[in-house]
């Protein structure tokens, strides 16, 4: 009886995992302006999006800005996201306050220094090895036009 119980279920689970794989969201990419480099990047400005984040991405082809509408607090961690990152926090400047590595699939957390606008998530070791540090300006004119001097 218990093995015909598990045979009923079984197909049940399989329909869930395709589920939650058909609800992936789609992640546009937009330009970004990180110091000196100028990269292409996944936009995460939905709740949906941001929650998803890098989750199941490997290889990492391109990095991930998550973004906020207003500062705001934020704690990132790498539960199912099977590469390493880096993580720069963004503040309402448009500015990096703190980069900080993340293990690959780890549940520690990683804290924002205050309130933050963004986090842009990159593999580890791009900002050492592109030059990009704390206080480099973040910006994206065409698609964030906001975190341009001129806001345009």
């Amino acid at each position: 009886m218990r093995l015909v119980s598990w045979l009923c279920v079984l197909p049940l689970l399989g329909c869930q995992v395709d589920v939650s794989k058909a609800e992936v969201p789609v992640f546009p990419l937009i330009p970004l302006q990180a110091g000196s480099q100028t990269l292409q990047v996944q936009l995460a400005d939905t709740v949906e999006r941001r929650m998803r984040g890098l989750m199941e991405q490997a290889p990492v082809r391109h990095g991930m800005l998550l973004l906020y509408e207003t500062p705001r607090t934020m704690t990132l961690w790498m539960k199912n996201t099977p590469t390493a990152l880096d993580v720069a926090f963004i503040n309402p400047n448009w500015q990096i306050s703190k980069i900080q590595p993340m293990a690959a699939n780890s549940e520690d957390l990683h804290e924002s220094p205050g309130d933050v606008i963004a986090a842009l998530e990159m593999p580890l070791g791009w900002f050492a090895a592109n030059g990009v540090k704390v206080g480099h300006k973040i910006s994206s004119c065409q698609a964030l036009p906001v975190s341009c001097p001129s806001g345009k």
